[in-house]
């Protein structure tokens, strides 16, 4: 049996490769892990260290990919034989088995492949609210604004769309609006989402565009002969939701309609104003970021709920998490590091490293957050844009 290199960095008593940008937005997905977990040997009972090890993997791999579990003993079915170890619990873990062992200075240390699929009516890792940053939308056309003279209306949608998360969505909100134009490059796409999502504290970057504002002329039927032609305009919307930690897209998706313009072609109109949010045009530009609102919260309805580590001062972490996304005194957290690799076919590949020592909430702001150790433990090699989720 190989064994295990012991590592300086306490980070690396659990690691977890996972393969792909965006696993954990779908709502069902499987997913590969490979975790350690130790335990020490006491008396010499291997056996129970073997058992002790193993259930810390799991349980905290579980815990972490979202599964929800009662209890690790009562899933923990399976049979424990030399070197394999088979575990299955209907529908949440396909698999669990044991790739390697190894005893070390009195501890042994037990590495799994798991197999999870997420349960989507549970999401216990996902209870915090997520939180989003837009900017302001720009007009793909800016001519076709010329109608009405709406060439701001880039900067109210933001504020409307909030309005509708507020209403509409039970587990995502727009925290920051972003007082700028930005229109996506997907050569600096990554980049971009990720220095958004930094500048506004916020995990999630929802990018969107206008692509048509456009306005045509309805067609008269013969015994309309008296009535005047009725304007319809065109709104044409594309809106893109990323990982503002990883800079992936999670997902993208263009709305469109159209409606009548009940103003004058020559008339400005105020985008502020409650006669063009009140009018026809007005009322289904609404509806659309209803559908929005509640289209990006069924997507991250299962997503993490992760907290970025601002400051590490001597025992204590300042968060970017508070009672604004549902954070409370007492609750626990894992740390762990996010880092990003290639494998020589360029695949992405996503590496969370665990932290063997939870923390605990002692302290909360609106959008801020304090942490300790749980056991009193120094947080070794804990640095500021580490991250946290709650366990």
């Amino acid at each position: 049996m190989t064994q295990l290199k012991r590592q300086v960095s306490m980070f690396n008593i659990l690691v977890f490769m996972i393969i792909g940008a965006s696993l954990f937005t779908q709502k069902t997905h499987a997913a590969w892990f490979e975790s350690s977990g130790q335990a020490a040997i006491r008396n010499g009972n291997i056996e129970l260290a073997r058992q002790n090890a193993t259930q810390e993997a799991i349980k905290q791999v579980l815990l972490f990919a979202g599964a929800s579990v009662q209890s690790v003993q009562k899933m923990a079915n399976g049979v424990l034989q030399n070197d394999d170890l088979t575990i299955r619990a209907s529908g949440e873990v396909n698999s669990i088995e044991l790739i390697d062992e190894v005893q070390q200075n009195g501890y042994l240390t037990v590495s799994l492949r798991a197999d999870i699929f997420s349960n989507t009516r549970s999401c216990q890792s996902s209870a915090y609210q997520k939180s989003i940053v837009t900017t302001w939308h720009p007009i793909h056309n800016r001519e076709q604004a010329t109608t009405g003279h709406i060439f701001d209306i880039g900067t109210k949608l933001p504020q409307v769309l909030q309005q509708s998360f507020n209403l509409h969505a039970q587990q995502s909100n727009i925290q920051s609006i972003l007082p700028f134009y930005y229109s996506l490059d997907q050569q600096s796409a990554v980049q971009d989402v990720m220095a958004l999502s930094r500048q506004s504290n916020s995990q999630y970057v929802l990018v969107a565009t206008i692509t048509d504002l456009s306005v045509s002329t309805s067609q008269r039927t013969n015994w309309q002969f008296w009535e005047k032609d009725i304007p319809i305009r065109n709104f044409s919307y594309h809106v893109s939701l990323y990982d503002g930690y990883t800079g992936a897209r999670l997902w993208q998706k263009a709305y469109g309609l159209d409606a009548p313009w009940e103003f004058d072609l020559h008339q400005n109109v105020d985008t502020n104003g409650n006669a063009l949010w009140q009018s026809q045009y007005g009322l289904a530009i609404s509806s659309i970021l209803k559908d929005v609102a509640t289209n990006v919260d069924e997507i991250l309805s299962c997503s993490p709920a992760y907290g970025r580590i601002l400051q590490v001062r001597s025992d204590q972490l300042t968060l970017n998490i508070g009672s604004n996304q549902g954070v409370q005194n007492g609750d626990e957290l894992t740390l762990f590091q996010l880092q990003q690799i290639h494998n020589p076919s360029g695949q992405l590949f996503n590496q969370f490293n665990l932290h063997p020592t939870a923390v605990r909430v002692v302290s909360v702001s609106p959008n801020t957050a304090v942490a300790m150790s749980k056991d009193g433990s120094l947080l070794a090699n804990v640095q500021a844009n580490d991250f946290v989720s709650r366990q």
